[in-house]
């Protein structure tokens, strides 16, 4: 669910009118018309970008539908001619591709320095210095796609003659929403004498009409040996209902109100040492924002008491609110500036790591939003246990979980809020809770 936090305006117009007794001559009137007061508003959207349980990502079975998105994915136009036909760079692009930075992408042909993975002609993003190139493709917001390449080191590059083996990989948006994918791959040298060949696959949601795919080479020299790519793909997804292997339903969606199914969590078969991560992406329209992600009627339900429960604490009270496991989940929030889904040095942690689910209202720091402005981005880590942090590595211990929260059952609303920021600077996501009810001795 969603919920906007307005400032209320109430403007009140007072005209007085004065009228003398006598007129001069000179006399002169001034109006000014047209007066209006507007009252601002705050306009939210949430995105599910990222799921994951237990280390397996919300993927679903999905079946790749419409047309190949991707012109000239594999390369072939143009025919290389330049060298023997052997290889040439394009520094001002080539059919489908710009340049999108550094010398240009170079096309080799006829596996003049190693097989392509199809065809006659492969890409290698170091030509004489590190470059990328990038290609615009029509999307639809909301709708889930699939990017695939495929990966090769270069043959013949050991540890001896350069690390330029690896491609960074993004995809970007053209609008002002922001990275949706920001991947390294590769390996840092090869010393084969062939190529090997990688299928990477990257499923994403489209926040905008436009997407841009672009690689980079991410070579530490410019001495014209780096990774190959070939055979680059992108279509639209139809997916079915995401399932994880451990029991469990996840859903990804694009920039929207939030309503009655979109959940962010449903399992039904928690165990100790159980742990997800879920990647969320806040957009706030007309005006500045702090935001909170806090959970609201939180129920929990010891549904039955099971015989290891009562030995380690619990009692035989059954239903809500009875159970413990909002006590039992632990929770780290941050700000993931990078887009790759995983807590990084320097990035500003929200929620400390090992913080109960119940008690978020209480510990969240805010999140400063900029109006019609990128996208920002919440990662939210989860653990049936004691959860720790050491460097920038979430852990999960089973062993923090007792058998008191055995067969219980938590269900909790997830709110978003927005709250101006204008005139508002002592603003804490714990002011938001309820003010205690007052209380009195009786005389």
């Amino acid at each position: 669910m969603k919920k906007i936090l307005l400032s209320g305006v109430v403007v009140v117009a007072a005209a007085a009118v004065v009228i003398g007794a006598t007129t001069a001559f000179f006399n002169d009137t001034e109006t000014s018309s047209g007066n209006i007061f507007t009252a601002g508003s705050i306009d939210l959207k949430v995105d599910h970008t990222y799921a994951s349980y237990d280390g397996e990502e919300c993927v679903g079975v999905c079946t790749p539908t419409g047309i190949e998105l991707i012109v000239n994915g594999g390369f072939e136009t143009p025919v290389v001619t330049a060298n023997g036909g052997q290889w040439q760079t394009y520094p001002g692009g080539f059919t489908g591709w710009t340049n999108a930075g550094g010398a240009g992408p170079e096309i080799q042909r006829n596996s003049v320095a190693g097989a392509p993975h199809s065809g006659v002609q492969l890409v290698e993003l170091d030509s004489t210095a590190p470059s990328s190139m990038e290609q615009t493709i029509a999307t639809v917001p909301g709708q889930k796609y699939r990017l695939t390449f495929w990966h090769s080191p270069r043959p013949n590059n050991g540890p001896n003659t350069g690390t330029d083996n690896a491609v960074e990989l993004n995809v970007l948006v053209t609008s002002t929403s922001g990275t949706i994918v920001n991947s390294t791959i590769g390996q840092p040298s090869y010393s084969g004498s062939g190529t090997v060949w990688t299928l990477y696959t990257y499923n994403f949601i489209a926040l905008d009409t436009q997407t841009t795919v672009r690689f980079s080479d991410d070579g530490s020299q410019a001495d014209s040996l780096g990774g190959y790519l070939d055979d680059v793909s992108v279509f639209a997804l139809d997916c079915a209902v995401d399932t994880y292997t451990n029991g469990g339903v996840c859903t990804l969606w694009g920039e929207q109100d939030l309503g009655e199914g979109d959940t962010f969590w449903n399992f039904t078969d928690i165990k100790p040492g159980d742990w997800g991560t879920n990647v969320l992406s806040l957009h706030v329209y007309d005006n500045d924002a702090f935001a909170c992600l806090l959970p609201s009627n939180i129920q929990d339900d010891e549904n039955v008491v099971v015989d290891p429960e009562v030995p380690a604490g619990d009692d035989n009270l059954t239903g809500i609110p009875n159970g413990e496991l909002s006590d039992e989940l632990e929770f780290f929030m941050w700000n993931d500036a990078n887009g790759n889904n995983a807590y990084d040095s320097g990035e500003q942690v929200l929620l400390d790591a090992g913080t109960p689910f119940n008690q978020i209202p209480t510990e969240l720091v805010q999140l400063s939003l900029v109006g019609n402005a990128p996208i920002s981005l919440v990662g939210m880590s989860w653990c049936a246990g004691d959860q720790t942090i050491v460097g920038t590595t979430v852990g999960c211990d089973g062993n923090g979980m007792g058998d008191v929260a055995q067969s219980d059952k938590m269900m909790s609303d997830f709110v978003a809020y927005a709250v101006q920021q204008r005139n508002n600077p002592n603003f804490t996501c714990a002011s938001l809770l309820p003010s205690p009810t007052p209380t009195s001795t009786p005389l």
